[in-house]
Order: structure tokens, then C-alpha cells, then sequence
């Protein structure tokens, strides 16, 4: 993908087309111009996120296997190649122009994790929060270790182990500071 590659500034159209092996005429019947092919790029990162399959609470089972489980779904997802493509190719532009960063709704890629949380608060199994900060949080923590080197460093994504370290780190500060005591 151009824009991953070049960014958003440096990639035409022009380019574009002559990459993808189509006439430029071609590209301009699907898309008006470079920002409508980068919002369908966003888009197209919004809906992978929404697409994701539903982890629902269960009061009968464990509280931190449950957390463990939704945090390798989103680890997994956030460090998918086809999402880090689609990140890297769209950072380039939002870095440079945040109107258009705050036209994104990211409450759209924390919804799993809130209706999680939204369930196990009114289980009585968290203490009583914002789950939509909550969300953020939680996410947040994993994308800090297991996304952002791989957006910012270039790494590679996290080993297996690595990610369980992750994933295990997460899950305990938040249970430190959300769980409900028993």
C-alpha cells in the first residue's frame, strides 16, 4: 500500500494506480480523490474492529480468565497484519491533520471491550466506573506494548511470550484497580 509506504502526503494518485495496475480513470470512478480513498481506508480499519466476534460476560466463570481471554482477542486483532497496514497507512495523514483524526469515532474500536465491561459492572464484579474510560484504558495498556512498537518502532509483533507478559501485566493493574472486592 502506497500510502504505508510513502505516507499520506508523498502518495498521488498517479502512483496509486500505476501500483495497483489500474488505469488513474479507473481509480477516480471508485474513489473522488486521495482523502475519500483514505477515509475508506479508516473505514475499512473501523469495520475489521467491529466485525470482531462478541466476547460476552459470564458471571458464573472467573473474572481475570474472562479478562485474559477479551485482551488476546484485542491483542490479536490490534497486531493483525492487515490492521497494521491499515494504521500505518492512515497515521501519516492524521498526524499532520488532526480535524481529520477527530473526525473518527474511536469509541467505535473500544466497543467490545465497554459491553464487556458495561456486563460485568452490572454483575457487580467491578467497582463502580466510566466503562467507556475504563475501555480505554484497558486497551490502551495493550496497544502501548503490543501496537505501538509496531507502528512507531517497526518491531516485529510481540512473541508469544512476550504477549503473554502483556497481556498478564494488563489485566492485573486493571483488576487492581477496578475489581470489586469480594
Amino acid at each position: 500500500m502506497e500510502f504505508q509506504t510513502r505516507g499520506y502526503f508523498s502518495t498521488s494518485m498517479n502512483v496509486i494506480a500505476a501500483t495497483a495496475n489500474v488505469s488513474k480513470r479507473t481509480l477516480y470512478n471508485h474513489f473522488d480523490s486521495k482523502e475519500a480513498l483514505f477515509d475508506a481506508i479508516i473505514e475499512e480499519l473501523t469495520q475489521k474492529a467491529e466485525l470482531l466476534p462478541e466476547c460476552s460476560f459470564d458471571p458464573t466463570r472467573d473474572l481475570r480468565e474472562q479478562l485474559v481471554e477479551l485482551a488476546e482477542a484485542e491483542v490479536q486483532f490490534m497486531t493483525s497484519a492487515s490492521v497494521v497496514a491499515l494504521a500505518r497507512a492512515g497515521i501519516s495523514r492524521v498526524l499532520a491533520e488532526p480535524e481529520v483524526g477527530k473526525k473518527i469515532d474511536h469509541r467505535r474500536f473500544h466497543k467490545r471491550v465497554k459491553s464487556w465491561l458495561d456486563d460485568a459492572l452490572a454483575a457487580g464484579c467491578l467497582n463502580h466506573t466510566s466503562t467507556e474510560f475504563a475501555a480505554k484504558q484497558f486497551v490502551g495498556m495493550l496497544m502501548t506494548f503490543a501496537f505501538w512498537p509496531m507502528i512507531v518502532n517497526g518491531e516485529s509483533p510481540p512473541s508469544k511470550k512476550k504477549r503473554a507478559d502483556i497481556i498478564e501485566s494488563t489485566v492485573e493493574m486493571f483488576l487492581c484497580c477496578y475489581r470489586e472486592p469480594e
